[in-house]
């Protein structure tokens, strides 16, 4: 019996032959393309990687030469007193950079960097100590602040780095209080003296927060430093200093978070050169 015998129509179903073969060839291309765009994304994606990697490297880098200009004093030394006294070549590193007003360092976190001072609080955001256009940006000081530290209240800003360098590390406190317990103390150094700083107080706070209040008088002093000891987890030693304070500042969470992580240190010594 004929195909037309049977009400069926060859040339019909050689239509549907061709229009399949032609819709496969269609999805083929597609996923082609498909597959094409997301390679593309995928080298873009890994060029930015890369870039960024790099700039990571360059900012290390840059920053672990300028340690040559900060040097510990010598072991026999230190064990005969636990004020951490470094050699600073304070000329030096003005020579490099007129912003620079002190020498910063944790040494619980292995931190040690030049703090600058710029006219306003963004330029060192993505500028190195020596200028260069970098993501690391720089440790810097509020660009209000007296920068012999006479204020109540003195800010220090850095980048919370995914290599942990700059201020990456500082988030470490709130995983682990033994940090504290063990060396409780950040120091700043300047032309004129060395200060050790007692930490009191650290946690996770919001950008704009009262814990970015800047005292004005004593009372107002005196109200800020319980506020800030009611915010922590970190129970401090007693009795607490009573010098003026220095915040360390840096972002916490995921990029773009108002979320900020802060650590107050009072200042407990000062030492001047002879």
């Amino acid at each position: 019996m004929s195909d037309t015998k049977k009400g069926r129509n060859p040339g019909a179903s050689r239509r549907k032959r061709g229009k399949g073969k032609r819709k496969k060839r269609a999805m083929g291309a597609m996923e082609l393309l498909l597959m094409g765009a997301a390679l593309c994304v995928l080298a873009v994606s890994l060029w930015k990687l890369g870039g960024i990697l790099l700039e990571y490297r360059a900012g290390a880098d840059a920053y672990a030469e300028l340690k040559g200009y900060a040097l510990l004093e010598t072991e026999e030394e230190v064990s005969q007193d636990d004020f951490l006294m470094m050699d600073v070549d304070f000329d030096a590193l003005a020579a490099i950079n007129g912003d620079f007003v002190a020498w910063f360092s944790l040494p619980v976190l292995e931190l040690d960097y030049p703090v600058v001072q710029g006219a306003d609080d963004e330029y060192y955001l993505t500028h190195t100590f020596e200028g260069k256009e970098n993501s690391a940006g720089a440790i810097f000081m509020d660009s209000g602040a007296n920068p012999d530290l006479t204020d109540f209240n003195t800010f220090l800003y850095g980048h919370n780095m995914k290599n942990g360098s700059m201020f990456g590390k500082l988030k470490q406190f709130g995983r682990d209080d033994r940090l504290c317990d063990s060396d409780p103390y950040f120091y700043l150094y300047t032309a004129e003296a060395a200060y050790r700083y007692r930490i009191i107080s650290y946690y996770v706070t919001a950008d704009g927060s009262s814990a970015y209040f800047k005292p004005a008088t004593q009372e107002e002093y005196g109200d800020y430093v319980r506020q800030v000891l009611s915010s922590t987890p970190y129970d401090p030693q007693t009795p607490l200093p009573e010098g003026p304070m220095v915040t360390l500042s840096t972002c916490y969470g995921q990029a773009g978070s108002v979320q900020r992580f802060v650590v107050h240190g009072v200042l407990e010594e000062t030492r001047r050169g002879e």
